[in-house]
């Protein structure tokens, strides 16, 4: 019976549905000014972006470790240090003003704006 099950399995995972790359219809509105809705609608689809890589990653790790490439809690025990600990603190602070450069040109507009 298993057998059956992972073989159908097998062939659902081999077709791929192709998806339209833009939604169709009228995006609703939630709120009076369309800029709420604009982030609230980025934030809701960065949430499913880190959803999916978080599954990644665990994915990743369990077959690690199943596969012995790695002890299983390593992930969590390690501390990067030196060069990788300063890459990591690079990568974290591009990531913030790529994110937040949204922001920054619209209060660099406000002050232009104002003079």
């Amino acid at each position: 019976m298993a057998a059956k099950r992972k073989r159908a399995a097998s062939r659902g995972a081999s077709k791929r549905v192709k998806l339209p790359s833009l939604a169709k219809g009228i995006r609703p509105e939630f709120y009076d000014d369309p800029a709420i809705d604009q982030l609230f609608a980025i934030v809701t689809a960065l949430t499913g972006e880190i959803s999916v890589a978080f599954d990644r990653l665990d994915t990743l790790e369990r077959v690690l470790v199943q596969s012995r490439s790695l002890p299983a809690g390593a992930v969590e025990s390690y501390v990067a240090q030196g060069p990788d600990a300063e890459r990591r603190a690079r990568n974290r602070e591009d990531l913030l003003r790529r994110v937040f450069a949204v922001f920054e040109a619209y209060a660099e507009r406000q002050r232009r704006s104002k003079r």
